[in-house]
């Protein structure tokens, strides 16, 4: 039987390669608990706080963990380490993300060949200042986010869904953004000459901006 976690202080425990598969954790305080390599899959978090609001406060630690399938769910993950975790399908649903860390996450599915299934839901979040550096995120599920200057150093974003979400400062070298539904998002440091924005989906408004740092200027008379 999974195990079930609720209005418990489980701060700085030590749940390291833990076989929690299916465990509930409600409203918990996780402040420096250690879930490293721990098999989490099917778990959910639900109004759990692993952020203590101080500078040098110690993070959740998921890194290398078994996050398939996991759900959090209005949780403050704020500074949390998620690096390295198998998280394929994971989501999360209005959490506080500031500075977390999903570096080298894998949230792919291997489904034979070549071809390589990603998922990743990740709605209403604040995820600004976090890090998505070196993930593959083809085809993902990023909607109403605040993502301000968040590192996407070596991320595949291709086809995936960031509508509503705000992009300002969103960076990294070899960002791929190709066929990415940008509709209804905020950016300004999206430099379609460093970056592959083929295929992308945004309004009018924010097609002339793009135009407009290619130095492109659009004459609305010059049909007449």
């Amino acid at each position: 039987m999974a195990e079930a976690f609720h209005d418990r202080e489980l701060s700085h425990e030590d749940f390291a390669d833990a076989e929690l598969a299916g465990a509930t954790f409600e409203r918990c305080t996780l402040i420096g608990t250690s879930f490293r390599h721990a098999d989490l899959s099917e778990a959910v978090f639900s109004r759990c706080r692993a952020f203590s609001g101080e500078e040098d406060g110690q993070p959740a630690d998921f890194s290398f963990a078994n996050l398939k399938e996991v759900r959090f769910e209005h949780c403050d993950l704020s500074m949390a380490l998620f690096c390295n975790a198998s998280a394929y399908d994971l989501s999360l649903d209005q959490c506080q993300l500031q500075g977390a860390d999903f570096s080298g996450c894998d949230f792919r599915l291997p489904v034979g060949g070549a071809a390589t299934l990603a998922s990743l839901h990740m709605t209403g979040c604040n995820f600004s200042f976090g890090d998505l550096s070196d993930t593959f995120l083809a085809d993902c599920t990023l909607t109403g986010n605040r993502m301000i200057d968040v590192l996407a150093s070596n991320c595949t974003l291709t086809g995936a869904d960031l509508s509503g979400s705000e992009l300002t400062g969103l960076t990294g070298k070899g960002l791929d953004l190709a066929g990415a539904d940008l509709r209804g998002s905020t950016f300004n440091t999206l430099d379609p000459r460093q970056l592959n924005l083929a295929g992308v989906r945004m309004g009018l408004s924010q097609g002339l901006a793009i135009l407009d740092r290619l130095g492109i200027l659009i004459d609305p008379e010059a049909d007449g």
